[in-house]
């Protein structure tokens, strides 16, 4: 990398290390799919789990609240994830214009095989770090999210 680069006043902020790292990490995630023959996003899996963890479903709009997706994005996913078989949509009872979002027994199994290969990666990723640095990152990250929250429209 050109040292104009390495020392421009911007990557002495935080922000291009977030963006790089994230992009790496998404990158690492779906290397560690490919290489198991797994076809799953890290965005999919992250449904998986947040559906594994909540037996009786979810509505399709707090679903978005919790991954922090827009309701159309998270619309395609949950589509693409149903034509493959690993969730499926219920009519709410209380409201029929609102959907239900279940795992079934093929995503529950997906889920359960790619767990330990995320918690494996997890691992790997944060060989070195001390408990104290991860306790202090994650402190850090905190901050930032909530001065995001406390400026975003």
């Amino acid at each position: 990398m050109h040292p104009s680069i390495i020392n421009s006043e911007f990557n002495k902020t935080i922000a291009p290390w977030l963006g790089k790292t994230s992009k790496m990490l998404n990158m690492y995630i779906l290397d560690v799919f490919n290489k198991n023959n797994i076809q799953l996003t890290k965005q999919q899996w992250v449904v998986l789990k947040i559906l594994h963890e909540d037996t009786n479903g979810i509505i399709q709009n707090d679903l978005a609240c919790i991954t922090e997706r827009n309701k159309a994005s998270l619309t395609r996913l949950i589509n693409v994830m149903e034509k493959n078989n690993l969730v499926t949509r219920i009519p709410f009872k209380a409201d029929s214009r609102k959907n239900v979002i279940q795992i079934t027994k093929k995503g529950d199994e997906l889920f359960l095989k790619t767990k330990p290969l995320l918690l494996n990666s997890l691992d790997i990723i944060q060989c070195g770090i001390t408990e104290n640095e991860m306790k202090d990152l994650i402190s850090i990250l905190a901050k930032i999210q909530n001065n995001l929250k406390k400026h975003t429209i």
